[in-house]
């Protein structure tokens, strides 16, 4: 099951909402994936807190190094899951966002850029039984 929790304003309770329905989710005990497609990262802060950029490079790692792979093409080189990480609560993981995301936006071929989550999301349904994705307002 996918959820896209979304609204063209911004500070309206998204990334609230797709916390707690995540939370909820993993706490029945299904295996959730929670994926921050929000530059500012609040999700990825309220589940595994603070990042250690040097530890883990932004390019590499969550979103963005799920979308940096695909620049330039359609193909994805890695699996999607591993740009998700675990995180402290039982059966909820998370594909964290980070400020690379902005830079990279740029780069992406907004015609295709839909295709490019499209087709991680396919990859992932089989991996996870509930999948949330955070957006920012402009989505």
């Amino acid at each position: 099951m996918k959820r896209v929790v979304f609204n063209q304003k911004g500070g309206v309770g998204k990334t609230s909402i797709t916390c707690n329905l995540a939370a909820i989710g993993a706490a029945m005990g299904y295996r959730t994936l929670v994926i921050d497609l929000d530059v500012q990262g609040n999700t990825t802060h309220y589940l595994v807190g603070e990042i250690d950029a040097e530890a883990f490079p932004a390019e590499a790692q969550g979103v963005a190094g799920l979308f940096k792979q695909t620049v330039g093409s359609r193909r994805m080189s890695k699996n999607p899951d591993s740009f998700v990480w675990e995180t402290p609560y039982e059966n909820l993981f998370l594909m964290p966002s980070s400020p690379a995301l902005a830079v990279l936006e740029k780069e992406l071929e907004s015609r295709y850029k839909i295709y490019k989550l499209r087709d991680a999301l396919d990859k992932l349904e089989g991996e996870y039984d509930r999948i949330y994705i955070d957006t920012p307002p402009n989505f």
